[in-house]
């Protein structure tokens, strides 16, 4: 009998640590997605560190951050547009295409190479918001918990967010992700997704902020 209990308790105890480890990396890594800006008060978020016209006095002019942002958001709208029009129209277009070119054998070729050119079309959106989600829309800064927060915008233009540490922040210039992604455009690594942060340091109001982000970063001398 005691013998049993004794098998039982190590039993129980063998398991204990890997029941935690596994806790702490599922806990881990659920830090290192995207989540909802919705689901993060404003007091968790912090201020903005970035200079906007949101932060300026009235009648301020478009600071260069608003500008790019307006033309993110701007492409944004356009690529999910034309997907819709893409996944509606592709089909059709190249259902007309193949029996035209059963009537026809000699439109054959034809209609392969723009079967083609439609199938290319409809990945553009998709390109467009593989490159436009690296920007940020906007950076907070919690100086309570020294937590960064960059607002990203998903393909259905929600809103999330990506959460981290200065610590966590990777220069692309020496980051081993870079070599793995297929269009080399970033400033910052984080949890090994690409970010294009400025490096204009006359870019943000919170500069004490700033360059805490940017410690891991060699700034080019031309950054500014």
């Amino acid at each position: 009998m005691t013998s049993r209990i004794s098998l039982l308790l190590c039993g129980r105890s063998s398991l204990r640590p890997s029941v935690l480890f596994r806790l702490s990396s599922s806990t881990s890594s659920s830090s290192t997605k995207l989540v909802p800006l919705s689901s993060i008060s404003k007091e968790d978020l912090g201020p903005s560190i970035l200079w906007k016209q949101s932060n300026l006095p009235p009648d301020s002019p478009k600071t260069p951050h608003d500008v790019v942002a307006l033309g993110v958001k701007a492409a944004k709208i356009l690529s999910l547009s034309s997907s819709v029009a893409g996944v509606v129209m592709v089909p059709v277009l190249s259902s007309y295409l193949w029996e035209a070119a059963s009537e026809r054998p000699s439109m054959m070729a034809f209609a392969i190479v723009a079967n083609s050119a439609l199938v290319l079309l409809s990945f553009t959106p998709l390109l467009l918001h593989f490159l436009t989600k690296r920007f940020p829309m906007d950076v907070h800064y919690n100086s309570h918990t020294q937590t960064f927060s960059t607002i990203h915008y998903s393909f259905f233009l929600r809103k999330y967010v990506r959460r981290f540490k200065k610590e966590e922040v990777v220069d692309a210039a020496i980051a081993p992700e870079m070599k793995k992604v297929w269009i080399p455009l970033a400033t910052i690594f984080v949890h090994g997704s690409p970010i294009l942060v400025s490096l204009d340091k006359r870019q943000y109001k919170d500069v004490a902020a700033f360059d805490s982000m940017t410690t891991n970063v060699e700034i080019p001398k031309n950054a500014d």
